[in-house]
């Protein structure tokens, strides 16, 4: 068998550099702004040029090389040529560059040293050095696509995006080592509550306990509407993730009833074999995160019963003598978006049992911090402008600092044209007005609010429930709106009401 020769190895594929990538990412954007900020999907852009959503998919994030002619089908599909310096290949002995993403910073450099000979050392995943001015990369060229993807969703654990709450994070992560533990989630939507989850998530981990996440978005109605069938799926969601065997059917007695034979299976099943599979570890514990929570609260009496179930296994996990008590394992954290308004027939103290966090707004120096990540250098007279138009909002920011990334808009341009931010935000400022027409009650409260530029005089109730769904500030017995960008698109929807 004849060997080829060093010199003519086999070429692995080619990835895009910083330059391909971001003319890439802006043609994308642009073609967004002139759809009146249409997001392209994967599945858009898969028609536009015919290449799959997984080969698109490693096209954006770099993380894979693919042949040179996807490259050029892409730009080609945005109207342009694909250029030397647009793109690089692989060396040969690299399969793709996900090796990377598991080497230092340092050998990640090395290892595309002729696309980055410049890059000396990168950041850790949370803290990006600071470069002297002038430098105009923070990352390899082949990682930089990764700050070019569009905000939304959970913030992956390696995210340099995340911005930490310290104290937050302290709480939950010192409250999650006890035996009974219960904390419970809650914010408007898109605040982070899901990556705050998934961080708990991970430091449980890494203390030796089993962790699973169960997401009610993931059951039907036919099942969220019924105890029984709604107990037995979440008896058999807990047990897949744990790898064992689903023994409801056989287990299940009618005469007890649902919460009972649930109480039952986890204390005679689920508990006691937390270790199948894994190195034994006395008394190891299991946490369970049930995120979407407020999918429930359409059906009260089936939320009323889990919620009473779920504190009273929290209040079993407390008492005493460890060695004989199973519940001792079982933590529990619940996350649920409070757009979503608990039904008044739900005690709601079922919702402040054990440690509550309330998310918060992003504060002028997490701003600042996510603005730097995102490579935007704004001041801080400029940071207290964006927080008046955007509010301290995780994903309104995040989106915000992508476009300007983008190079589509300008600072400037957002803070002073209305317009170019309610386009901006059509999606976001839509579902807003949804979440506030299912309660009509509210808005007689709420044009007050808006029509007004400093606080008014509002009741306490609608008040409270204004702001659990994000939309005003308060202040004591008053309440303003939550940001200056709500003002024009409200305005303008509430004029419609009344025409």
């Amino acid at each position: 068998m004849q060997l080829r020769s060093k010199n003519h190895l086999r070429r692995r594929g080619a990835t895009l550099t910083a330059q391909g990538s971001r003319k890439l990412n802006q043609a994308k954007a642009q073609l967004e702004i002139e759809q009146n900020f249409k997001r392209y999907t994967l599945e858009d852009l898969s028609e536009k040029t015919g290449l799959t959503p997984n080969t698109l998919s490693k096209v954006f994030n770099g993380s894979v090389g693919v042949d040179k002619r996807t490259l050029e089908c892409c730009f080609n599909a945005f109207n342009m040529t694909l250029l030397k310096d647009d793109y690089f290949y692989l060396e040969p002995h690299q399969d793709s560059l996900a090796e990377i993403g598991l080497m230092s910073g340092a050998e990640a450099c090395d290892r595309i040293e002729p696309v980055c000979n410049s890059c000396s050392n990168v950041g850790q995943t949370h803290k990006m050095e600071r470069f002297p001015k002038g430098r105009q990369s923070r990352t390899p060229d082949n990682l930089y696509s990764r700050l070019l993807t569009t905000p939304g969703g959970q913030m992956p654990l390696d995210s340099v995006f995340y911005i930490d709450r310290p104290i937050l994070e302290s709480l939950c992560y010192e409250a999650i080592q006890q035996p009974g533990a219960l904390i419970n989630i809650r914010a408007p939507k898109q605040m982070g509550k899901t990556s705050l989850m998934t961080r708990i998530l991970a430091y449980a981990n890494s203390q030796g306990h089993r962790a699973v996440s169960v997401n009610l978005q993931l059951a039907n109605n036919e099942i969220l509407q019924n105890l029984e069938r709604f107990l037995k799926w979440f008896c058999a969601r807990v047990s897949k993730q744990l790898d064992l065997p689903n023994e409801i059917a056989s287990f299940w007695h009618n005469s007890l009833g649902s919460k009972s034979n649930t109480t039952d299976y986890f204390q005679d099943v689920i508990l006691p074999n937390l270790d199948r599979g894994v190195y034994s570890i006395e008394n190891r514990p299991l946490v369970i995160a049930i995120n979407e929570l407020n999918q429930l609260f359409a059906y009260p009496d089936v939320a009323r019963e889990f919620l009473l179930l779920l504190r009273t296994w929290s209040e079993q996990g407390k008492e005493a003598d460890a060695d004989i008590n199973p519940w001792h394992k079982l933590r529990l954290v619940t996350v649920h978006s409070t757009e979503i308004l608990m039904p008044p027939s739900i005690d709601p103290s079922l919702l402040n049992t054990g440690l509550v966090i309330e998310l918060p707004e992003f504060t002028p120096a997490q701003v600042q911090d996510l603005a730097y990540r995102c490579e935007q250098d704004i001041n801080s007279p400029q940071t207290q402008r964006l927080i008046a138009l955007l509010g301290g909002h995780p994903y309104r920011l995040q989106l915000a600092f992508y476009y300007l990334q983008q190079q589509t808009i300008t600072l400037e341009e957002l803070l002073e044209n209305s317009a170019i931010a309610t386009a901006i935000y059509a999606d976001h400022l839509e579902q807003q007005w949804w979440n506030l027409q299912r309660y009509p009650d509210l808005l007689p409260s709420f044009i007050e609010i808006v029509r007004q530029s400093s606080p008014v005089d509002c009741e306490t109730v609608q008040g409270s429930q204004l702001h659990k769904m994000g939309l005003v500030h308060l202040h004591d017995l008053k309440a303003s709106l939550a940001c200056e960008l709500f003002r024009p698109f409200f305005c303008d929807r509430l004029l419609q009401i009344n025409s």
